[in-house]
């Protein structure tokens, strides 16, 4: 997203049903060792010819610039090579929304060193995006990336917004480039969909290539409706006029053209959907289907009554290609809940779910929740599906943080070997004199994924292997702000976690990017 969160959901379809697993002993499972966390080298824009005058521009405006900060990494592994890995992440953040560019990076020693791309994709004009292009923006953010199932593709996408104006701001553009040589050269991108309107926001994107279909890749995200030009994020408290469906954009061309962004689930007045990320399973019985999951959220009691949204972690399917979907299958309330420091906002994934697809088959969604501790602190919820997500298992909470303290922002993925890997920050060595003292860790499951013991069985293994970092030197967008999400791949068995630390640790800038392995 760009600067705010916008909070809402919508109704529940239909009675859903929770699988009902044959209870199964908890396999053996060590702890996860893990590497020396590597810094990922970045590309600072905020000085260069190109970007220095739209800094100068946007800051006597009012707004601030993080220069030399990266935050939200996005990472994927070739399905070809999986030594080759490929990320994303914002360059140079703002207080109010967005960065001045993305930045792509390549390792070809599955993250042990990391070069920046030769040539980046032109996603705002910082970036180098010619007058009239498709990344003629000045801000981009919201970083993705996603390899062709034959490796030869490389998909990185953005949201791509100008600032200034009424409502939303100005227009924006959901961008998609391509690398057809491992992610080192970047193709000029091309347009899902484009919004001049200030009352229209596209937010929050994904991108994944097909794991069946070489040729075919699909895009997803939110696209927020503001009732009036006159509006602003919070408008939806005032007026049913406001609404944020999901969108689909599709490539059968390897990304050579995508097709315009379209509706494929209205939430109605009022409601919305927001981080939508397709996962499509090769195996089992739901081989080949498109599976879309986000948040769903709605307004309840009537205008004005934003203290009583509701949140569920939902999908919808679909067996055609993305022609048609299923109305939402509702995965599990939700219980949002904010993290601070201090008394200070720390803007974390609250509502932002994740998933992932095992090599069997299965579904996974991890989320923040404050249902399992006391005081509400943010903990990580865990649900499994096994037939295609027609039906997931009671949610469970998987982080192993001591006691209350906040476990937040997770990310999932499965390996090769089926296991299950979740990483997340947590505060288990804040201080009163440090509050803001801030670890990364990876938890996992090889078996019997359902029973919280599994997960307790391995412990959790510390990312951020050179010491803590300190949340409260990141910058402020809407709260300390590392990422609404992270990054998390695997090479073979060992997983590959790619996640942005502050100072003290970070040393070119507020925060930089980080890569490690973890088996």
């Amino acid at each position: 997203m760009r600067g705010f969160h916008v909070r809402r959901r919508v109704w529940a379809v239909g009675a859903v049903g929770v699988c009902s697993l044959a209870a199964v002993a908890v396999a053996a499972a060590a702890a996860f060792t893990a590497g020396a966390a590597v810094q990922v080298v970045d590309n600072p824009l905020a000085a260069s010819a190109a970007c220095a005058p739209l800094v100068a521009q946007q800051t006597a405006a009012g707004s601030v610039n993080y220069a030399g900060s990266e935050v939200e990494p996005y990472v994927a592994a070739d399905p070809s090579n999986p030594m080759h890995l490929v990320g994303s992440f914002q360059q140079d953040r703002w207080n109010d929304g967005g960065s001045n560019g993305l930045t792509n990076v390549v390792s070809m020693n599955g993250g042990a060193s990391w070069q920046r791309a030769t040539t980046q994709p032109a996603f705002s004009k910082c970036e180098g995006a010619a007058p009239g292009s498709a990344g003629d923006f000045t801000r981009a953010t919201d970083p993705w990336v996603s390899f062709s199932s034959d490796g030869r593709i490389v998909y990185s996408i953005s949201d791509s917004f100008n600032t200034g104006g009424p409502a939303f701001g100005g227009a924006s553009s959901i961008i998609i480039s391509r690398s057809t040589d491992g992610g080192d050269h970047w193709q000029a991108p091309v347009t899902a969909r484009f919004d001049a309107s200030t009352t229209v926001l596209n937010d929050k994107e994904s991108v994944t290539g097909d794991p069946i279909s070489a040729s075919t890749a699909y895009a997803v995200w939110d696209r927020l409706v503001s009732p009036s030009t006159n509006a602003n994020p919070g408008a939806f408290n005032h007026s049913p006029a406001f609404r944020g469906p999901a969108m689909f954009s599709k490539t059968s061309d390897g990304g050579v053209t995508w097709s315009n962004g379209r509706v494929i689930f209205d939430p109605g007045q009022k409601n919305q959907t927001i981080g939508n990320q397709i996962v499509v399973p090769t195996r089992g019985p739901a081989s080949g289907v498109l599976i879309d999951g986000f948040d769903l959220i709605q307004t309840k009691g009537g205008l004005g009554n934003h203290s009583s949204s509701a949140y569920s972690v939902a999908v919808i399917r679909s067996t055609d290609g993305g022609a048609s979907w299923s109305q939402p299958i509702i995965v599990a309330p939700q219980t949002v809940t904010s993290v601070t420091v201090a008394g200070h906002d720390v803007r974390t994934g609250d509502i932002i779910p994740e998933f992932a697809v095992g090599p069997e088959g299965n579904l996974y969604a991890v989320w923040q929740d404050g249902r399992y501790s006391v005081t509400g602190n943010a903990k990580v919820a865990f649900s499994m599906s096994s037939d295609g997500g027609l039906h997931w298992t009671t949610p469970i909470r998987i982080d192993q943080s001591p006691g209350d303290t906040h476990a937040f922002t997770p990310q999932v993925h499965a390996a090769a070997d089926g296991t299950v890997g979740v990483s997340y920050y947590d505060f288990a060595n804040a201080t009163l004199a440090q509050p803001g003292l801030t670890d990364s860790f990876i938890v996992h499951c090889h078996a019997a994924c359902t029973n919280p013991a599994s997960w307790t069985a391995g412990g959790e293994t510390k990312l951020s292997t050179t010491g803590p970092f300190d949340m409260t030197q990141a910058p402020d967008a809407g709260g300390y702000f590392v990422g609404d999400y992270e990054g998390l791949t695997s090479t073979a068995s060992t997983f590959d976690p790619f996640f942005v630390m502050a100072t003290p640790i970070a040393t070119s800038g507020k925060t930089d990017p980080f890569a490690n392995t973890a088996r």
